[in-house]
């Protein structure tokens, strides 16, 4: 298993699993976009996980719900979601992940697809779900949002003409940055985050702008 840091942080990503499973609120689902205000820990491992609790252990401090998320590679997610996004240049992989129980294979819904990268020193979540509605929540950021939603268009993205939403939270704890961005040729849902004391000047749209790979388009002429 790899070995990942302990980051403590005044804000974070809250995970889309609950205590029930790693499915969205009714509220969330309904709007898109979860309301509440949260300061959590991340935490990931240490040290060698023990392979007759990895499940339960190593899982379990990513997304607090011991098997909801399984890690995967990077081209078992490839065959999960067909216009995959990668990380950006420079940045340093964490891991692949999926959540089989947010998928519906009768509705042909995808897993949703997580990678979690750091860069910059901070540390961004990416998530993916192919079949996904348009208005679906896969980010799982519970967050009073200060900015946003703030229309915009991706311009590496669906030839320049993909359309996306910016959100950002500001509390005494510091700074949540969110955008979300949804293919309707195929109907993949995406979204990143990020947490942080202070993106005062941050443009997470940049970041996503350098996820797009031409290598994971699915039609080549």
């Amino acid at each position: 298993m790899k070995k990942r840091i302990v980051a403590l942080i005044g804000v974070c990503i809250l995970s889309v699993c609950t205590v029930c499973g790693c499915g969205n609120s009714a509220e969330s689902a309904a709007s898109g976009v979860p309301k509440e205000p949260i300061a959590t820990e991340i935490q990931s491992e240490t040290a060698e996980a023990d392979p007759e609790t990895d499940s339960e252990s190593a899982e379990g401090d990513v997304v607090g719900v011991a098997g909801s998320w399984v890690d995967i590679s990077e081209d078992e997610a490839k065959t999960l979601v067909t216009r995959l996004f990668k990380a950006p240049e420079g940045a340093e992989v964490m891991g692949w992940m999926k959540c089989e129980e947010l998928g519906d294979p009768s509705k042909y819904i995808s897993p949703v697809v997580q990678l979690d990268f750091e860069l910059d020193n901070m540390i961004f979540t990416a998530r993916a779900q192919q079949g996904a509605a348009e208005d679906t929540d896969i980010a799982g950021v519970f967050a009073d949002w200060t900015v946003g939603p703030e229309d915009v268009t991706l311009a590496n993205w669906g030839e320049g003409n993909m359309k996306g939403k910016m959100y950002r939270s500001i509390n005494d704890t510091g700074y949540i940055d969110l955008i979300t961005w949804y293919d309707v040729e195929i109907g993949i849902s995406y979204s990143l985050s990020v947490a942080a004391a202070d993106l005062d000047g941050f443009d997470i749209q940049a970041v996503a702008e350098q996820m797009y790979s031409a290598d994971n388009e699915p039609y080549v002429p």
